[in-house]
């Protein structure tokens, strides 16, 4: 017996490009064209299906990754595999190799792939008490700190930065920390994403009027400029934001950085691919160095391990001012 298997959408339509069939004993196997694999424990049969299908799937990364620098083994499999099912169910396409092909024959579908791969979901000040922590507590000891070792660069990473709003976020909240201590510190924040889409959005520093909420009403005074339909981050703030592109897993990682902003990206991680990232970040972080994660991501514990706990609820770490 065959069934139709995923999830149906309101249109009717599945969300999955595969089929159910239900063998005797209750084995099932889950066919997708010339890509087919089973549940655990489906007999010789269902091991052979399954090889085909992952060995189908693995020459599909392995292609990503040669044409376009994509290791798309740093996410998890399961993810990986849906997000694969959302593309090939916008094409009408049934199995990875039908897909190896169209990307073949239409490259401009890596983009869309990306985009599928990395949601770029964010907000200005995403996550309010995040903010108002980092605002009120941590941002005067840092200034306090630096001032007191006659200090005065103050390096900023915004790693998976998508649009810009994490980072002209993060330049609002440090220059209204700076200003009762006058101008005397010299600010940068690096702000990194690998969807280079994203990044010339973040770049033009223009946003729909629809989410100048998101920003304190003081800070739209002073750091934006309204127009009829859309608001544009004033250059005070824009030129301290430097934004480009970067593979956490392959280009060269940023060094001697005072924060860390790397919120809701690590759910895209396995976890050995979590602790390398996170091992790049101890080696990024100066001494006294801040690790914002994000609030519903979980991670190993090598990072309670490492750093000292600022709040587990806002995941706010330090880097310890001695080392052991």
């Amino acid at each position: 017996m065959m069934r139709r298997c995923g999830r149906m959408s309101r249109s009717g339509t599945w969300s999955t490009p595969c089929a159910q069939i239900i063998l005797p004993g209750s084995r099932r196997i889950f066919y997708n064209g010339d890509d087919t694999y089973v549940q655990p424990g489906g007999g010789m049969e269902g091991r052979q299906a399954d090889a085909v299908y992952r060995g189908n799937l693995t020459r599909l990364l392995e292609k990503v990754h040669a044409e376009r620098g994509l290791d798309m083994a740093q996410y998890r499999p399961r993810y990986v595999e849906r997000r694969l099912a959302a593309r090939l169910h916008a094409l009408n396409l049934h199995t990875y190799r039908q897909y190896a092909t169209y990307l073949d024959e239409h490259p401009e579908e890596y983009a869309k792939l990306l985009d599928t791969l990395t949601i770029n979901v964010t907000q200005f000040f995403r996550d309010p008490t995040v903010f108002a922590m980092f605002r009120k507590d941590i941002l005067p000891e840092l200034l306090k700190e630096k001032a007191a070792r006659h200090q005065r660069m103050i390096r900023v990473w915004s790693a998976g930065c998508a649009t810009g709003q994490e980072p002209y976020s993060l330049a609002m909240s440090f220059l209204s920390a700076m200003e009762p201590q006058g101008s005397d510190f010299l600010l940068t924040i690096l702000a990194t994403d690998l969807d280079r889409n994203a990044l010339a959005v973040a770049r033009r520093a223009e946003y729909d009027l629809t989410l100048i909420d998101q920003i304190p009403k003081v800070d739209q005074q002073k750091y934006l400029d309204v127009y009829s339909d859309h608001f544009r981050i004033k250059p005070a703030v824009s030129r301290l934001c430097k934004f480009d592109y970067l593979n956490l897993f392959e280009d060269k990682p940023i060094h001697v950085v005072d924060v860390i902003f790397c919120r809701n990206v690590f759910i895209y991680f396995n976890r050995e691919e979590q602790e390398r990232v996170l091992g790049m970040f101890w080696s990024a972080l100066a001494r006294g160095g801040y690790l914002v994660l994000g609030r519903s991501e979980r991670i190993g514990p090598q990072v309670e391990h490492d750093y000292e706990l600022i709040s587990g609820r806002e995941r706010i770490y330090r880097k310890p001012l001695k080392l052991l």
